[in-house]
């Protein structure tokens, strides 16, 4: 009973003409609200798909160097190291001595070549001596025997002497001056020896100069030695690698090859050096100058970086394209390099730090990515 009673009044509320100018609460203003902020966000969003951009990038890691490669500095000689001069971080000019080795043989091969120099010269002296008494009582001889000899013609010519007696004067002459001859020879011959000696001992303490120090052919500041005092190094064994400081730091990255060739020269890259904390500072600027025509091989980037261990690093698990990326100088900031962020990190950034890096391939219209979703959704693809 009590249910109808409550129907009725609803009933004659309902139907009550004062209440029919009154309006029906169907949204509030909270959600109206809402709504339209709702609809703000979609309609940037829709702005944003069309107007808006995606960067595609290429990502790869490689090192900052100058001049793009490192130099070696190699033995010329083998033998022990004795000293090695410069440490990292020096820098040296060309022709500097940056080691020395220690030429046991050499040295012991010039102390026997002096011997024999001198026990040759000692016998010389006194060989002389004996060969020029015994030549001048020769050349005695050989003037009286020409004199008898003219003497035996004339009493051949009158008959009082046969000419058999003639030809063995003749021959005994003949002898002499074959004697005479014999010993100058022996001189020549000591004295052939004891040039050809002097000259071994030229070249071999020119060898000896040249081999036992090691001279720098590049002018750079040394970024890593090889080796230490006592090593025992053969010809053509590194010593160091250095860089030339008269060049601009370059970035040298290495990307996979199925990305690489979508790198163009002029590209905008961003590289990190693993020095600086990149969610801090952001990266440096570059541009990319160059980018290799071909995959480089584990001994192409060996000639690059002049270390095998970190050319394996830095290769993965194939053969990487190379990319030469110039950072935009910026003598307002620290490190002297634009940065993402407005000054950069409050350090230097020096060659043979390792990095990471981007390079912007691309540029897409976030639409573009819906659109053949889209498609697809209603058959059209």
């Amino acid at each position: 009973m009590q249910g109808k009673l409550f129907r009725k009044a609803a009933l004659e509320k309902l139907s009550s003409p004062e209440r029919l100018d009154v309006m029906m609460k169907v949204t509030s203003p909270s959600g109206w609200l809402a709504l339209a902020a709702l609809g703000f966000i979609i309609f940037m969003v829709v702005a944003w798909s069309i107007v808006g951009s995606i960067a595609i990038k290429v990502d790869g890691r490689g090192i900052l160097l100058r001049g793009g490669s490192v130099y070696e500095v190699n033995s010329i000689g083998s033998g022990r190291l004795v000293e090695v001069g410069p440490k990292p971080g020096d820098v040296v000019e060309v022709g500097q001595v940056v080691a020395r080795l220690d030429q046991p043989e050499l040295r012991l091969r010039i102390a026997n070549m002096r011997e024999e120099l001198a026990a040759l010269a000692g016998r010389g002296a006194e060989q002389q001596r004996a060969q020029a008494n015994i030549l001048a009582r020769y050349q005695r001889q050989a003037a009286e025997l020409r004199e008898k000899i003219a003497v035996q013609e004339q009493m051949v010519a009158r008959g009082l002497l046969t000419r058999t007696q003639l030809m063995q004067t003749q021959q005994e002459l003949t002898a002499t001056e074959q004697a005479m001859a014999n010993i100058r020879a022996t001189e020549a011959g000591t004295g052939l020896r004891v040039d050809e000696v002097r000259r071994q001992i030229v070249e071999l303490e020119s060898q000896l100069a040249s081999q036992s120090e090691v001279r720098s052919p590049y002018a750079g500041r040394v970024l890593e030695v090889m080796v230490n005092p006592g090593d025992l190094v053969t010809a053509g064994s590194r010593i160091l690698t250095l860089e030339d400081t008269k060049e601009t730091i370059q970035a040298i990255l290495f990307v996979p090859a199925s990305e690489g060739k979508k790198v163009r020269q002029g590209m905008r890259a961003f590289i990190s050096p693993s020095t600086v904390r990149s969610e801090e500072y952001g990266f440096m600027l570059a541009e990319v100058r160059d980018v290799s025509d071909f995959p480089l091989t584990p001994e192409g980037m060996v000639r690059v970086l002049r270390n095998q261990a970190l050319a394996q690093e830095l290769a993965g698990k194939g053969a990487p394209i190379a990319v030469t990326a110039i950072p935009i100088p910026d003598p307002g900031t620290e490190s002297g390099f634009k940065w993402s962020s407005s000054k950069g990190p409050p350090v230097r950034v020096y060659s043979g730090t390792l990095c990471s890096g981007s390079i912007q391939v691309e540029t897409k219209r976030p639409i573009s990515y819906v659109i053949p979703i889209a498609k697809k959704a209603v058959g059209l693809g």
